[in-house]
């Protein structure tokens, strides 16, 4: 690709663009293909690994812990509502801390809440595919991706339905600040993240007050060892189950439904054998992860994949890069339901390793089940959309569909 070379890292350099994030299989595809382990990002100032093997050792936590709040303070943002949040939660915290709310939020996940959050997705899928059949024109994140995982983390929380809507709005504005946010995008995150925090507090307290048969009564009663959650702490909890419950889910869903219409022999292979559904979705998880990269700090100086690190840097890895790894995935461009030994990287790995990966896999298991079984027709409308190039999260602009139901 004719990639310039950072004189002083000898790694061919990558673009941290709009660019990147539309397409990055193509740019990191290329780059590998020349025999690159890992690239400069001269936006960023750092390395960016792209190989199975690379990637699985950081994520495995070799030498390598929780960003904390660095990938935000090597742009510039240092402070603020939004970084305040990253700074208390749980996926960017290392041991001992990450441990001891780990612990706790396992501990409020029992068999029986666990047990609740397939019938309640099942409910809510069929709702949503009974409105978008009378809709017939729609689009796919506002009728059913965004929707669906949405209301069941809402649910499954305890919040009321009639506040769905704003939980949209403040976890989207979070959202966009995944990427490399504009000072705009920073303004729009600090804002959800006070106003998402309010209302976890007021709710909070409503919950200590009067406890319900949800998950926030759960996490207030829940205790090990002696300790609690604080009250800052449950807060950032809340925020980042309503954030993380439902972006990614969303994405799994609407990343899940571009590739069956990329690949409709596969899409016809699917609904012609309905029980292939658990390893459809771990392919759509390997092809278009719902996240395109991951942000690790170097513990301690050291080389890793032939690249000399200092402790305390901040390194991305690319999971786009590494599921598509030829040493470990045969054939990793072709989009197969049938793929044996998928062990991807989409939910992370060793001691991060995503706490809701049991339960988005469901969700979008429970998805494509209703979508399948209720439309004959799934295609587009009008013309392929692009994806979007402003955030980390790997999802369309928009996802207009034609659906004819069954």
């Amino acid at each position: 690709m004719g990639e310039a070379v950072s004189q002083s890292t000898g790694l061919p350099e990558l673009a941290f663009d709009a660019g990147f994030f539309r397409d990055p299989h193509t740019r990191l595809g290329a780059l590998r293909a020349e025999g690159a382990e890992a690239v400069f990002l001269p936006r960023m100032s750092t390395a960016m690994f792209l190989s199975f093997e690379s990637v699985h050792d950081v994520l495995l936590g070799r030498n390598f812990g929780a960003m904390g709040a660095a990938y935000y303070e090597q742009q510039g943002w240092t402070e603020g509502p939004y970084i305040d949040w990253l700074r208390r939660t749980v996926v960017f915290l290392d041991p001992p801390v990450h441990d001891r709310l780990r612990g706790l939020m396992n501990r409020a996940f029992t068999p029986r809440q666990v047990a609740r959050v397939r019938p309640i997705t099942q409910r809510i899928a069929a709702r949503l595919a009974d409105a978008a059949a009378d809709a017939v024109h729609v689009d796919l994140y506002d009728a059913f991706a965004q929707k669906l995982p949405l209301q069941v983390i809402c649910e499954v929380i305890g919040i009321p339905e009639v506040d769905f809507e704003q939980m949209g709005r403040w976890t989207e504005a979070l959202s966009v600040a995944t990427g490399y946010p504009t000072d705009e995008d920073r303004v729009r995150a600090d804002a959800a993240m006070v106003g998402l925090s309010d209302y976890a507090a007021d709710l909070i307290r409503a919950r200590r007050a009067s406890p319900a048969d949800d998950l926030l009564s759960a996490l207030i009663e829940v205790e090990e060892a002696g300790e609690r959650l604080s009250p800052e702490e449950l807060v950032a909890m809340i925020a980042q189950m309503l954030y993380a419950g439902h972006e990614t889910t969303r994405n799994l869903i609407g990343n899940g439904l571009f590739c069956l219409l990329e690949f409709p022999d596969q899409l016809a292979a699917l609904r012609a054998d309905p029980p292939r559904m658990e390893a459809a979705v771990e392919e759509m998880l390997r092809f278009e992860p719902p996240i395109i990269y991951l942000s690790r700090l170097v513990r301690e100086d050291c080389e890793h994949a032939g690249v000399a690190l200092a402790k305390g840097q901040l390194i991305l890895v690319s999971l786009s890069a590494a599921n598509r790894d030829p040493r470990r995935f045969d054939r990793p461009e072709r989009f197969d339901i049938g793929r044996a030994d998928n062990r991807h990287l989409s939910f992370g790995f060793g001691a991060h390793f995503c706490v809701g990966a049991s339960i988005a896999r469901m969700e979008g298991s429970v998805a494509f089940e209703t979508l399948l079984d209720r439309f004959a027709t799934i295609e587009w409308d009008g013309a392929e959309p692009r994806w979007a190039g402003d955030t980390a999260l790997r999802t369309l602009e928009a996802f207009p569909l034609h659906l004819r139901a069954a």
